[in-house]
């Protein structure tokens, strides 16, 4: 919850009231009207002002509450998507992420945030200020016009609450199995969308649409079931407690004046007032659609919130070590996926300027280890010390700051070539850009789009070929302007010119730029001056001389892009 949601709620709380007060204002000056036609007597016109008045009031209030539910609701589902996102982020720098995890993140900060952000800011309000009216009313009846005819009233009007309460928890798990069934549409939905082409390829086009409508039929059943009892609960509820509280009132009311103990205006006026001790029976639709998905999206987020990992910034910040060991510094690094060590005891020391290569059968810890590099895979123990920065004390942010790094696959946001650039520096200028293009070799190829920088690249890089786009992927690390450089396999998916041009770029890198590169390719071992294998889970010096054959045995029989 965003620390504005319960002062924002109070505000719309608050201005829901106002209108209750204007309406119940109409209604004594429409009583007393009524009434003293009834006993002889002609009203000042304090009175008309006030139905007026109170009308006005009211009606700007109902607007005005209306209108600021809305825009807090927008601003409170605003607020959610960066924190379900933050958390993600800072999960996937602690472990790797679950099969479902995707999945999970769409619906938390899709179809749950909207849903929380409407019950804390349109039907928790709507709901105080619905449960308030009646006991503010029976109060002013007591007080103002019969205290018998208000305390009866004010003895009954917990009744409709424990009512409520009581529905809530007879149809709570229909309201589960909807959520459920919802939740497994939205996965089966997003997962034939992100795998269309191999379904396609596969022949499997009319078995997922069969399964996507049989998914679709179980939710609009279990969706079918929850209105139907919803509407049952109006319709008693309503019936019975519209009948109770107007018959009870009205009779009450008539009684009490028979018997002299009030007027006929005072008569009159409990008889109209009685209408908004109602108020709670309006929310009973609200209470099973927004109410009880309201309050379960809002604990699904919560249990979010609370897996969230410690982050290192809770533990204090260190700028820097200050031992200037070198641009990188692993002391006895170990890391573990589950109950498997991937790598155990690494030690190893990368000057500043150096070229570095890592090698290493497939599946050997590679880029686990760059992963620990980075700063995306904290150790379980050890020290890791990145441009002076040591990550167990330093912020995450700070470590991954501190390089810069181009991966076997690279990532391309759906926008332009200018725009993904931008991501590594959001004020870089487009002569900076142009800069960062000819060094990865590549502002020819964007030079020749109509667009040239503000091309789009589409869909994860649809647009682009395999070798264009990890040209832009090093392009946007020289415009990061970071000093140590990490490559995971940049060529291992690009055609032999792009894997060509790549190298030469690599090449090219000043000796103030810390360059550290897996590979299993043999020309670009040739630009390192330190070669180490992983193997075993330990890393090992080598030299470029004791490569040996199965540490390149993708060379030149993988698969090209």
């Amino acid at each position: 919850m965003s620390p504005r949601s319960p002062h924002r709620a109070r505000q719309v709380a608050a201005v829901h009231l106002l209108e209750v007060a204007a309406t119940a204002l109409v209604l004594v000056a429409v009583g007393q009207a009524v009434g003293g036609r009834l006993e002889g007597f002609v009203l000042g016109p304090g009175w008309y002002w006030a139905m007026g008045v109170g009308g006005g009031v009211a009606a700007v209030a109902a607007g005005a509450a209306m209108g600021m539910s809305g825009r807090h609701a927008r601003a409170e589902e605003a607020a959610l998507h960066p924190r379900v996102l933050d958390v993600l982020y800072r999960r996937s720098l602690s472990a790797p992420p679950a099969p479902d995890e995707g999945d999970r993140v769409v619906i938390l900060a899709g179809d749950n945030a909207e849903r929380v952000s409407e019950y804390r800011q349109v039907f928790r309000p709507d709901m105080i200020a619905a449960l308030t009216t009646p006991v503010l009313v029976c109060l002013g009846i007591l007080i103002g016009l019969d205290w018998l005819t208000g305390l009866v009233l004010l003895v009954m009007c917990p009744l409709i609450p424990t009512l409520i309460k009581g529905f809530l928890k007879l149809f709570r798990k229909r309201s589960s199995e909807s959520r459920r069934e919802r939740a497994r549409l939205t996965a089966r939905y997003l997962d034939a969308i992100s795998n269309l082409v191999l379904i396609r390829m596969l022949g499997a086009g009319q078995r997922v649409e069969d399964d996507l409508r049989q998914q679709g039929e179980a939710n609009r059943g279990t969706i079918m079931k929850l209105l139907a009892g919803n509407q049952v609960v109006i319709i008693v509820v309503d019936g019975l407690f519209s009948l109770l509280f107007i018959v009870m009132s009205a009779g009450m009311a008539m009684t009490r004046w028979q018997n002299g103990h009030i007027t006929a205006s005072s008569a009159i006026t409990i008889v109209l007032l009685s209408v908004l001790l109602l108020e709670p029976l309006h929310q009973v639709a609200a209470v099973f659609y927004i109410g009880m998905g309201g309050k379960a999206s809002e604990k699904a987020i919560s249990r979010w919130f609370d897996e969230a990992p410690q982050t290192a910034a809770s533990r204090g910040s260190v700028t820097s070590t200050g031992d200037g060991s070198g641009a990188m510094m692993l002391r006895d690094v170990t890391v573990c996926y589950g109950d498997s060590q991937i790598l155990h005891g690494v030690d190893l020391v990368i000057p500043h300027g150096s070229r570095t290569a890592i090698v290493g059968r497939s599946g050997a810890g590679k880029s686990t280890l760059l992963g620990v590099m980075t700063g995306t895979l904290p150790p379980h123990c050890g020290q890791v010390v990145v441009d002076g920065l040591d990550a167990e004390m330093a912020e995450a942010g700070a470590i991954r700051g501190a390089s810069a790094s181009v991966n076997q696959r690279t990532w391309l946001f759906a926008g332009t070539i200018a725009d993904n650039l931008a991501v590594a520096n959001p004020h870089a200028t487009a002569e900076q850009m142009w800069e960062a293009l000819r060094r990865a070799d590549i502002a020819d190829d964007v030079a020749s789009m109509p667009r040239e920088l503000n091309s789009d690249v589409g869909e994860q890089g649809c647009l682009l070929s395999g070798g264009q786009a990890q040209r832009i992927s090093l392009a946007r690390a020289f415009l990061s302007g970071r000093k140590i450089l990490l490559l995971d396999e940049p060529t291992s998916h690009v055609d032999m010119d792009s894997e060509q041009r790549i190298i030469d770029a690599i090449s090219r890198i000043g000796d103030d730029t810390t360059v550290v590169m897996v590979t299993h390719r043999r020309r670009l071992l040739d630009l390192a001056r330190d070669v180490y294998r992983v193997t075993d889970g330990t890393l090992v010096p080598v030299g470029a001389d004791g490569v040996t054959g199965e540490d390149l045995d993708r060379v030149e029989s993988e698969d090209r892009v």
